[in-house]
């Protein structure tokens, strides 16, 4: 897995992907251009979760995809289906979730069908937009009975602000 200390350091940046925990338990992953994302960044998606998962720590991520980029290659939806079989018993907490923001209806289709035959392990909302897919991570933090806090809220904000 990715060697990373998102302790000291709570952001990754890169022109295929942003990773922001500085708001913590909400976790943004920013799929800029996911098809081309690379094996390493996969492992700090996954490195980040695990964080959360070793600590104890609560955590909601919020995943958006914006529309025409796609969704992330075979090989790492195969990466992200070991790592969530394998840790298939600790991500039942009530604590854990992740909300995806996917705009095309044909790619939301897609994943109800594969959900309706293998449910995720962990709470997962899908949103065709950003301003739902906010409410669900407010929803979401309610549900765990962590707080709304001023740096979550003004993360969430600014995901409804343009793209520069």
């Amino acid at each position: 897995m990715a060697d990373w200390d998102w302790e000291s350091n709570p952001t990754y940046e890169s022109e295929r992907i942003g990773i922001d925990a500085a708001a913590r338990p909400a976790v943004l992953y920013d799929m800029k251009l996911p098809r081309q994302v690379e094996d390493h960044e996969i492992g700090l998606m996954l490195s980040l979760a695990d964080f959360h998962l070793d600590q104890g720590l609560p955590f909601v991520a919020l995943v958006r995809h914006q529309r025409g980029t796609g969704v992330i290659s075979a090989r790492h939806r195969r990466m992200f289906a070991d790592w969530l079989e394998q840790r298939r018993d600790a991500l039942k907490r009530d604590d854990f979730g992740v909300v995806v923001v996917l705009p095309e209806a044909i790619f939301r289709a897609v994943l109800r069908v594969v959900y309706r035959f293998r449910a995720p392990p962990l709470r997962t909302v899908t949103t065709p937009d950003v301003p739902s897919a906010t409410d669900a991570v407010r929803a979401e933090l309610l549900r765990m009975g962590q707080p709304v806090t001023a740096e979550i809220e003004a993360l969430l904000d600014g995901l409804a602000l343009p793209s520069a």
